[in-house]
């Protein structure tokens, strides 16, 4: 494969300390900060990477360049962060669409893989990103170890965006590392809310038809772009497609046990 550019490298860095702080930003990560960020250079078999925690204040000196194969080639690894170059690589391998990797400690979707149970799709927001099967859990062996590589490629879908390690924390990937980071916040906000939904009933799965209907509606909508007011004179800002035909109750999944009232 080609050799990076070293601009290109440049700027991969600068996505990876703006997608720490988005993540510092957001509350997600665990009290002690800890976590790993991974971007793969495109067209090359290089990756930039954290190579110490996610500390406050992630500097372009704590970021390091390795390939798929493991070996450094600029910077320094801190032992911590030299036990999981691996856990990165495999699912470069594994899934060659992805581009970015994330891992932290965030403490409720890191809960469930305490737990060992997969986080369900019960959330909009899962949804709307992707994210509609339930995150598998990886089997624990010790962090970035050959059994726990394998436990994690043994259970990484084509469809899938995140991992829970179990009794360790989640694995996060996506086409670009402020995706990713996107990814680890929707598995947060989803674990909080399973969780908190657990203290007052049982939280529900969305059926599989309404999935399907909230994700052609995003998508319709995306489509159309932003409305900007000057040239909106007459157009329809509501989804003016569906009140003529709205979704009949076998549509929208209404007559299915999940979906009755």
């Amino acid at each position: 494969m080609a050799e990076p550019n070293p601009s290109e490298v440049r700027e991969l860095k600068e996505a990876l300390i703006r997608g720490a702080r988005f993540l510092q930003e957001t509350g997600v990560l665990s009290h002690s900060f800890h976590g790993n960020m991974s971007v793969r250079v495109p067209g090359t078999d290089h990756l930039v990477m954290t190579g110490s925690s996610l500390a406050r204040g992630l500097r372009t000196e704590e970021l390091v360049v390795v390939d798929l194969q493991g070996h450094l080639l600029d910077g320094e690894l801190d032992p911590v962060a030299a036990e999981i170059v691996q856990m990165h690589t495999s699912v470069y391998f594994k899934r060659p669409d992805v581009c970015s990797v994330i891992h932290t400690h965030s403490p409720h979707a890191t809960a469930f893989a305490v737990a060992s149970k997969p986080i369900e799709c019960v959330y909009e927001g899962l949804v709307r990103a992707g994210i509609v099967d339930p995150v598998p859990v990886a089997k624990y062996a010790p962090r970035g170890s050959d059994e726990s590589v394998k436990n994690i490629m043994d259970v990484v879908g084509t469809r899938d965006k995140a991992v829970l390690l179990e009794n360790h924390g989640i694995l996060a990937f996506d086409r670009d590392v402020m995706s990713a980071a996107r990814v680890v916040v929707l598995l947060e906000e989803a674990a909080e809310l399973t969780i908190r939904a657990s203290l007052v009933g049982t939280p529900k799965k969305i059926a599989a038809q309404m999935i399907e209907y909230a994700q052609e509606r995003a998508q319709r909508f995306a489509q159309r772009g932003t409305i900007h007011a000057e040239s909106a004179t007459g157009a329809e800002i509501s989804d003016s497609s569906r009140k003529a035909n709205p979704p009949t109750k076998r549509a929208a999944g209404l007559n299915s046990e999940e979906g009755a009232p």
